[in-house]
Protein backbone atom coordinates (compact mmCIF):
# COMPACT_ATOMS: atom_id res chain seq x y z
CA UNK A 1 0.00 0.00 0.00
CA UNK A 2 1.84 3.03 -1.22
CA UNK A 3 -0.82 5.46 -0.03
CA UNK A 4 -0.74 7.26 3.28
CA UNK A 5 -2.14 5.20 6.13
CA UNK A 6 -3.38 6.57 9.45
CA UNK A 7 -3.31 3.89 12.14
CA UNK A 8 -5.19 3.32 15.34
CA UNK A 9 -3.23 1.68 18.14
CA UNK A 10 -4.73 -1.83 18.03
CA UNK A 11 -3.20 -3.03 14.74
CA UNK A 12 0.21 -1.61 15.68
CA UNK A 13 0.08 -3.25 19.11
CA UNK A 14 -1.08 -6.57 17.62
CA UNK A 15 1.76 -6.71 15.10
CA UNK A 16 4.28 -5.58 17.74
CA UNK A 17 3.21 -8.21 20.30
CA UNK A 18 3.58 -10.92 17.65
CA UNK A 19 6.96 -9.49 16.62
CA UNK A 20 5.65 -8.84 13.11
CA UNK A 21 6.19 -5.10 12.69
CA UNK A 22 8.42 -5.90 9.70
CA UNK A 23 5.37 -7.25 7.83
CA UNK A 24 3.45 -4.07 8.62
CA UNK A 25 6.37 -1.90 7.50
CA UNK A 26 6.80 -3.88 4.27
CA UNK A 27 3.11 -3.54 3.37
CA UNK A 28 2.60 0.03 4.65
CA UNK A 29 5.75 1.92 3.81
CA UNK A 30 4.43 5.05 5.55
CA UNK A 31 2.10 5.23 8.54
CA UNK A 32 0.98 8.30 10.42
CA UNK A 33 -0.44 8.09 13.92
CA UNK A 34 -2.16 10.80 15.92
CA UNK A 35 -0.67 11.92 19.27
CA UNK A 36 -3.20 9.91 21.31
CA UNK A 37 -2.09 6.70 19.57
CA UNK A 38 1.58 7.57 20.10
CA UNK A 39 0.84 8.27 23.78
CA UNK A 40 -1.04 5.00 24.23
CA UNK A 41 1.66 2.86 22.60
CA UNK A 42 4.94 4.61 23.34
CA UNK A 43 4.38 6.61 26.53
CA UNK A 44 1.76 4.65 28.49
CA UNK A 45 2.95 1.42 26.88
CA UNK A 46 6.60 1.98 27.77
CA UNK A 47 8.28 -1.36 28.39
CA UNK A 48 5.60 -3.31 26.53
CA UNK A 49 6.26 -5.13 23.23
CA UNK A 50 6.62 -2.71 20.36
CA UNK A 51 6.68 0.52 22.37
CA UNK A 52 10.35 1.18 21.75
CA UNK A 53 10.27 -0.05 18.13
CA UNK A 54 7.24 2.06 17.26
CA UNK A 55 8.67 5.11 18.99
CA UNK A 56 11.91 4.80 17.00
CA UNK A 57 10.40 3.77 13.65
CA UNK A 58 11.28 6.26 10.90
CA UNK A 59 8.37 4.88 8.82
CA UNK A 60 5.83 5.94 11.49
CA UNK A 61 5.18 9.65 11.84
CA UNK A 62 3.01 11.57 14.28
CA UNK A 63 0.48 14.15 13.11
CA UNK A 64 -2.20 15.99 15.08
CA UNK A 65 -5.69 16.25 13.61
CA UNK A 66 -6.77 19.86 13.11
CA UNK A 67 -10.48 19.57 13.94
CA UNK A 68 -10.32 19.32 17.73
CA UNK A 69 -14.11 19.85 18.02
CA UNK A 70 -14.77 16.78 15.86
CA UNK A 71 -12.26 14.75 17.91
CA UNK A 72 -14.05 15.82 21.11
CA UNK A 73 -17.40 14.81 19.61
CA UNK A 74 -16.11 11.36 18.64
CA UNK A 75 -14.54 10.88 22.09
CA UNK A 76 -18.08 10.69 23.47
CA UNK A 77 -18.29 7.28 21.77
CA UNK A 78 -14.72 6.17 21.07
CA UNK A 79 -11.34 6.26 22.76
CA UNK A 80 -8.94 9.15 22.19
CA UNK A 81 -6.77 7.21 19.74
CA UNK A 82 -9.67 6.01 17.59
CA UNK A 83 -11.24 9.48 17.62
CA UNK A 84 -8.04 11.22 16.53
CA UNK A 85 -7.27 8.53 13.94
CA UNK A 86 -10.72 8.78 12.32
CA UNK A 87 -10.53 12.58 12.12
CA UNK A 88 -6.93 12.56 10.87
CA UNK A 89 -7.73 10.00 8.15
CA UNK A 90 -10.69 12.12 7.10
CA UNK A 91 -8.59 15.30 6.98
CA UNK A 92 -5.72 13.74 5.04
CA UNK A 93 -7.69 11.42 2.75
CA UNK A 94 -5.62 8.53 4.09
CA UNK A 95 -6.60 4.90 4.50
CA UNK A 96 -7.58 4.18 8.12
CA UNK A 97 -5.90 1.12 9.64
CA UNK A 98 -8.24 -0.06 12.39
CA UNK A 99 -9.57 -3.37 13.73
CA UNK A 100 -12.45 -2.49 16.07
CA UNK A 101 -15.90 -3.07 14.60
CA UNK A 102 -17.55 0.10 15.92
CA UNK A 103 -14.71 2.29 14.66
CA UNK A 104 -14.81 0.57 11.26
CA UNK A 105 -18.56 1.19 11.08
CA UNK A 106 -18.08 4.90 11.90
CA UNK A 107 -15.27 5.23 9.37
CA UNK A 108 -17.40 3.62 6.66
CA UNK A 109 -20.28 5.95 7.56
CA UNK A 110 -17.88 8.82 6.91
CA UNK A 111 -16.80 7.36 3.57
CA UNK A 112 -13.25 6.52 4.68
CA UNK A 113 -11.21 3.76 3.10
CA UNK A 114 -10.40 1.03 5.61
CA UNK A 115 -7.53 -1.39 6.13
CA UNK A 116 -7.34 -3.96 8.92
CA UNK A 117 -4.82 -6.44 10.26
CA UNK A 118 -6.53 -9.13 8.16
CA UNK A 119 -6.17 -7.03 5.00
CA UNK A 120 -2.52 -6.27 5.80
CA UNK A 121 -1.82 -10.01 5.95
CA UNK A 122 -3.69 -10.57 2.67
CA UNK A 123 -1.57 -7.88 1.01
CA UNK A 124 1.59 -9.39 2.52
CA UNK A 125 0.73 -12.73 0.92
CA UNK A 126 -0.02 -11.06 -2.45
CA UNK A 127 3.40 -9.42 -2.25
CA UNK A 128 4.96 -12.79 -1.31
CA UNK A 129 6.16 -11.39 2.02
CA UNK A 130 4.48 -14.28 3.87
CA UNK A 131 3.76 -17.83 2.77
CA UNK A 132 0.72 -18.50 4.95
CA UNK A 133 -1.86 -15.99 6.17
CA UNK A 134 -3.23 -18.71 8.47
CA UNK A 135 0.16 -19.11 10.16
CA UNK A 136 0.51 -15.34 10.58
CA UNK A 137 -3.05 -15.00 11.91
CA UNK A 138 -2.45 -17.86 14.35
CA UNK A 139 0.65 -16.08 15.65
CA UNK A 140 -1.21 -12.76 15.98
CA UNK A 141 -4.04 -14.53 17.84
CA UNK A 142 -1.48 -16.25 20.08
CA UNK A 143 -0.22 -12.77 20.99
CA UNK A 144 -3.69 -11.50 22.08
CA UNK A 145 -5.02 -10.29 18.70
CA UNK A 146 -8.81 -10.38 18.85
CA UNK A 147 -10.81 -11.42 15.82
CA UNK A 148 -13.81 -13.57 15.00
CA UNK A 149 -14.12 -17.01 13.43
CA UNK A 150 -16.16 -15.41 10.64
CA UNK A 151 -13.40 -12.89 9.79
CA UNK A 152 -10.78 -15.63 9.89
CA UNK A 153 -12.83 -17.80 7.52
CA UNK A 154 -13.50 -14.89 5.10
CA UNK A 155 -9.82 -13.93 5.07
CA UNK A 156 -8.58 -17.47 4.51
CA UNK A 157 -11.16 -18.01 1.77
CA UNK A 158 -9.98 -14.86 -0.04
CA UNK A 159 -6.35 -16.05 0.00
CA UNK A 160 -7.20 -19.67 -0.88
CA UNK A 161 -6.20 -21.14 2.48
CA UNK A 162 -9.61 -22.14 3.87
CA UNK A 163 -10.05 -25.85 4.50
CA UNK A 164 -13.55 -27.11 5.42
Amino acid sequence: MSELIVADSSPLISFARARKLKILESVCSRIVIPPAVYDEIVIKGSGKPGAEEIGAAAWIGVQRPKDRAEVAKLKETFGAGESEAIVLAEETGAILLVDEGAAIKEARRRGLRIASSHLILEEAKRKKLVVSVKKELDELIGSSFRTTPELIKETLQRVGEWRD
